[in-house]
């Protein structure tokens, strides 16, 4: 398998689907938050409902989480949506503010094992 096919576009991944392990579509991938000096994935922005459904609540989910799945070309987590819809949620605003702390709160929140 050679790198190029191990890379994935960002145009490619907002809007993408996560879903969970049975493949039920949880929510859409909104934002990829990446590490400043290592330039490491940290977390995805997820977003309940769809286009009209859309909360405008960001839930950020590790994305140590997340495992790419080939076969429905999009994201899967064995994260439940009970687990999922209670997690730590924000707006735009607090997600852009970084003194806000959402991060931390949500390392803490679902406390998810390097993979």
């Amino acid at each position: 398998m050679s790198l190029d096919s191990l890379m994935i576009r960002s145009a490619n991944l907002l809007g993408a689907p996560l879903k969970d392990a049975a493949g039920k579509k949880l929510g859409t991938i909104r934002e990829v938050y990446f590490e400043r000096d290592t330039g490491q994935a940290r977390f995805v922005a997820l977003e309940f409902g769809g286009l009209f459904g859309a909360s405008g609540k960001f839930h950020p989910i590790p994305w140590r989480a997340l495992r790419y799945d080939e076969t429905s070309d999009s994201y899967l987590t064995d994260l439940t949506k009970d687990l999922l819809k209670n997690s730590p949620a924000y707006d735009r605003e607090q997600m852009n503010e970084t003194a806000y702390g959402w991060s931390e709160q949500a390392e803490r929140y679902f406390r998810v094992d390097p993979v």
